[in-house]
């Protein structure tokens, strides 16, 4: 049976975007687990064909470091295509670091709360 969303969030669909299988598929359970509709992508690539073949997705919660395109150029990529669909970018390196030359996107450490990741997707 699927949970609600957390009080005070509205509820959304999220795409997960992260190369390592094991970490995309934690974030997926535990974003299910608080009653979201989730899709994942291992790559890039793979997250803008499912952007492009599913218009309900509301948010987009990525890792920056992949090989390939990174989570900041499809980020960027995201916001150029689909203006309204929200953009959470996340890395074990630092924010600043990750950021300069860029537009600024809501950004979450690893390890994460997940409760913060809720917060900055639905909100």
């Amino acid at each position: 049976m699927e949970e609600a969303p957390a009080a005070g969030l509205a509820p959304c669909k999220v795409l997960v975007v992260d190369d390592e299988r094991d970490l995309a598929d934690l974030a997926e359970a535990l974003l299910c687990g608080h009653g979201l509709e989730v899709r994942v992508a291992y790559s890039a690539r793979e997250a803008l064909q499912i952007l492009e073949t599913d218009p309900d997705i509301d948010a987009v919660f990525s890792d920056v470091m992949m090989p390939g395109m990174t989570g900041l150029q499809l980020a960027d990529m995201v916001k150029c295509l689909y203006p309204k669909v929200k953009v959470v970018l996340t890395s074990g390196f630092t924010a600043p670091a990750l950021m300069v030359g860029h537009r600024s996107y809501p950004y979450a450490a690893k390890p994460y709360r997940i409760e913060t990741i809720l917060r900055l997707l639905c909100s």
